[in-house]
């Protein structure tokens, strides 16, 4: 079974503990047959976005067939916020965005038109934007669906289905609105089987968020959809297919 792995963390530290590096994740994926990893920063998410975005790209360029940067921005930095993203998504290395209203800490019904702006900028050079979801009270599932709706022609991605307390939500939103998707990271390996049969498993993505923590969240994750009760084209699907044809949009993979 191919996969790719949709939702990853690349950096040197998080919360006073040192991360898997770079070769770490490669060896990893080699393990449990991971093809490529869409790869995001973690302290980027606290300031300074455009040197974390020249050190994600530094390192991902080691690995440029198998780590896929995604850059971030602070939408707080209104129009310097679309400005960095133009520049960033001008690089072909970079496939997608991912924006955390939770540890950026904004709002975005409070700040809709630069995250319009943003999802202009993203949806004109065909990259997915992957959202922190499940967590109240910057990114609710609803709140994330609500900015999908904003811009019809960005793809939008609920970073983690929901989580534990929006799954149901998740499903039933990625039913409804065209251009939103779910990335099955971190709810119980149960709800798989629930978002695909009411959402569509052509609207579910596998993630693992690994390189925030160890290798063994990996192979749990991975566990989770072998074990689900999909059929094999639906696991196809949500392992491989759905992630390729997005990042097909945007250059190849």
């Amino acid at each position: 079974m191919r996969i790719i792995d949709f939702h990853t963390h690349l950096d040197r530290h998080w919360l006073g503990q040192p991360l898997p590096t770079a070769e770490a994740m490669v060896a990893a994926m080699d393990r449990f047959d991971v093809e490529a990893s869409c790869v995001f920063t973690v302290m980027g998410f606290y300031g300074n976005c455009e040197s974390h975005n020249e050190a994600l790209v530094t390192e991902t360029d080691r690995y440029p067939d198998r780590l896929i940067p995604f850059a971030t921005v602070d939408p707080k930095d209104g129009p310097a916020a679309a400005e960095e993203l133009e520049q960033r998504l001008s690089d072909a290395r970079f496939r997608g965005v991912k924006l955390h209203p939770w540890l950026q800490a904004f709002a975005p019904s409070m700040l809709k038109e630069t995250m319009t702006g943003l999802l202009r900028v993203a949806a004109r050079h065909d990259a997915p934007v992957i959202f922190h979801d499940g967590t109240p009270p910057y990114c609710t599932t609803f709140q994330v669906a609500e900015v999908a709706r904003w811009v019809p022609e960005a793809t939008i991605i609920l970073g983690h289905a929901g989580l534990a307390d929006y799954v149901d939500a998740a499903a039933q939103l990625i039913r409804d609105v065209p251009n939103l998707y779910a990335c099955f990271c971190g709810p119980r390996g149960g709800d798989l089987l629930h978002l695909v049969a009411t959402g569509g498993a052509d609207k579910v993505l596998f993630g693992s968020d690994f390189g925030a923590a160890t290798w063994e969240l990996l192979a749990e994750r991975i566990d989770d959809v072998v074990e689900a009760g999909l059929t094999a084209a639906e696991a196809e699907q949500v392992f491989y297919g759905n992630a390729a044809r997005l990042l097909q949009r945007r250059g190849g993979c």
